[in-house]
């Protein structure tokens, strides 16, 4: 996905709130959204919108020495996920495998890369609505092709989302599942780090991506997520920073996500803040 008019002043947004929780300091966070403002004047508009996080991210650390602003709203929404964890296990029990596909999507709203604010309230809202509200998509494709893959590539989103996912996980095989978090920091996305502290290293086996962008571009990924990637049946894709930077023509890819955004969900041909299950064939 390209990048659109309406991405720019979001993503200049987005250099404010990393430099905002990198420092206090106001003339630093003046640079860096300078920074921002300046490269975003010359990058290409065919480049997916996840690729400025990249940039954001080396400029903030060149800035305030900061490699990872986002830890400790990481950390608060990790364990905030953990503290719900017990209550939604039991809601999933029994249950369904749509449910817990309902729930696992309802986690997306945990992203600090479309908001600057999410808060726990809204996360509560969100689950509660994800119960009930249309899927735009089918669950029954995604269902029969988890069943029918010997190997299964998740692709990981956002820290706090990545313990809802924790709930499908329990609905799958998880023996035939390569769980992939990002390669180092950026945004709020998971990391090696999030995915062992709230215990899916002991579910599933987790690798990164090699690439510290919110999102999948394999150019710029290792060569150990590519060959995990090219050898995969089937491709769970979370969040929207996926879907922005995958092939849309992909039959292996199922993407799983709450549009949030006004042009991811225009692009998508869903409404804003549908729980979204889109395949290339569904």
């Amino acid at each position: 996905m390209r990048m659109f008019n309406d991405c720019l002043p979001c993503i200049a947004r987005g250099g404010l709130d990393a430099a905002r929780l990198a420092t206090n300091d106001e003339q630093l966070q003046l640079r860096i959204v300078k920074n921002v403002l300046k490269e975003l004047c010359t990058f290409d508009l065919n480049s997916p919108p996840p690729l400025m996080a990249k940039f954001i991210a080396k400029t903030v650390k060149k800035i305030t020495g900061v490699s990872d602003p986002y830890r400790d709203i990481k950390k608060k929404y990790n364990d905030f996920a953990l503290e719900l964890f017990p209550e939604l296990e039991e809601k999933v029990k029994g249950a369904s495998f749509e449910i817990a596909v309902r729930l696992a999507i309802a986690g997306n709203i945990i992203d600090f890369g479309t908001h600057n604010t999410v808060g726990k309230q809204k996360v509560i809202d969100t689950i509660q609505d994800s119960l009930t509200i249309d899927i735009n998509g089918f669950v029954k494709p995604l269902h029969d092709a988890a069943k029918k893959a010997e190997k299964i590539l998740w692709l990981a989103d956002n820290a706090g989302e990545i313990v809802f996912d924790k709930l499908l996980l329990k609905k799958m095989d998880q023996d035939k599942i390569i769980y992939a978090v990002r390669g180092g920091p950026t945004q709020n996305d998971a990391t090696i780090e999030d995915a062992e502290y709230v215990g899916l290293t002991k579910m599933v086996r987790v690798i990164d991506t090699g690439a510290s962008i919110p999102g999948v571009l394999l150019d710029y990924c290792s060569d150990d997520f590519i060959k995990h990637y090219h050898q995969a049946d089937l491709i769970i894709s979370k969040g929207q920073g996926n879907f922005e930077t995958l092939d849309h023509q992909d039959n292996r890819i199922f993407f799983l996500f709450k549009a949030k955004c006004p042009v991811v969900a225009d692009y998508a041909g869903c409404k804003l803040n549908d729980i979204v299950i889109k395949n290339c064939y569904k």
